[in-house]
């Protein structure tokens, strides 16, 4: 058996899909597994135990090299597509929700293609699940309703856990020496970005830096720690601006350019503190306690997801506009993002102070 699944997303996208990476590798403890991913997530799907060969598709890339030339793309497709196919997949998990991957896979020669019907964007596909969103349950779950058309069991429950590599431990050392951090002191890691699939609307995702620096410098008053800023290189002056409202210089985090050094980063902290983001889900999957903060996602769905729902509680507004990204689609907010402007600090280091 070889199966080739497909989630050429985000972070927090691709690893919902762990637990049926899972379920697959149980099932069939021989087969070869395959995943199609993106360049973001690659090093993050390198590191799967249950993932034999990864494949990437980059849509930027792509795109770069059709509007270069449209045999260079043709190319840069063609070329994906013939090493897809001679590995001779006999069966596609598509979780990408659109036509486009199951059509790439039956021009990869895969005669079994199993995924969503999303607005009858199923049409290539052999065997398919109706799917007018994702509400009311995780993600994750969703993904493993695909199980019933592949002939397996779907789990009773959902298991969402990441193993890092023994190196890991290593470079995080490494990263933190300069800092002088000894094995016992306290990290509390604080993720005041994320969000970046959302694109320029990610910032609806945030809750305004200014919280974040007050939620900092009340946990340094209070607790004997030290505190790491997470964010890409375009959070930068994000993370920077936090930092000068803190009394106590932080650890800036955001110069990593390895996905699995990140996650290495957040196992290392005691607890993360952050917005709904890739880095949140990241930090669930490796064991670490989170508070997640969320706004106009449903965090029932979009939330972390684990055995253990005391060790990563969320932190929303109650109001009746929320949640309002419904169907992949995030509508103008008319209210100045008043479910994360109005998120008093109290109510996060509540949940914080709790799991310290």
């Amino acid at each position: 058996m070889k199966i080739l699944l497909i989630h050429p997303f985000g972070i927090g996208d691709v690893l919902f899909s762990l637990p049926l990476a899972d379920a697959l590798r149980q099932a069939y403890p021989e087969a070869f597994i395959g995943y199609l991913c993106n360049r973001r997530t690659e090093q993050l799907v390198k590191i799967w135990p249950q993932v034999d060969r990864h494949f990437v598709f980059e849509k930027d890339e792509f795109r770069a090299a059709w509007h270069s030339s449209k045999a260079k793309g043709l190319r840069h497709l063609l070329g994906l597509l013939q090493t897809i196919r001679a590995e001779r997949f006999d069966v596609a998990v598509d979780l990408s929700l659109g036509w486009q991957m199951g059509c790439a896979s039956l021009a990869a020669g895969i005669p079994q293609r199993v995924g969503f019907d999303f607005r009858g964007r199923g049409r290539f596909l052999t065997r398919k699940l109706p799917l007018s969103g994702f509400q009311n349950k995780p993600v994750a779950d969703y993904y493993l309703d695909l199980l019933p058309l592949l002939g397996l069991e779907k789990p009773e429950q959902i298991r969402l856990k990441l193993e890092l590599p023994s190196y890991v431990a290593s470079q995080v050392e490494e990263f933190l020496a300069p800092y002088r951090i000894h094995a016992e002191e306290r990290l509390i890691g604080i993720v005041p970005g994320g969000g970046a699939s959302w694109g320029p609307a990610s910032v609806f995702k945030q809750w305004p830096p200014e919280r974040f620096a007050e939620t900092a410098h009340a946990l340094l008053s209070r607790q004997k720690i030290r505190v790491i800023l997470f964010g890409d290189n375009q959070e930068f002056s994000l993370c920077r601006k936090i930092a000068e409202k803190m009394n106590q210089p932080p650890i800036l985090a955001t110069q990593i350019s390895s996905l699995v050094l990140l996650a290495g980063l957040l196992k290392r902290c005691e607890l993360v503190i952050g917005n709904d983001s890739g880095p949140m889900h990241l930090a669930t999957a490796v064991g670490t306690k989170t508070v997640s903060i969320f706004g106009p996602v449903d965090a029932a769905v979009y939330g972390p997801v684990s055995e253990n729902s005391d060790r990563h509680p969320v932190v929303a507004r109650t109001l009746a506009c929320r949640p309002c990204y419904q169907q992949f689609r995030f509508p103008p907010c008319p209210w100045d993002n008043a479910c994360l402007k109005q998120l008093p600090v109290s109510q996060v280091m509540e949940a914080a102070e709790l799991l310290l």
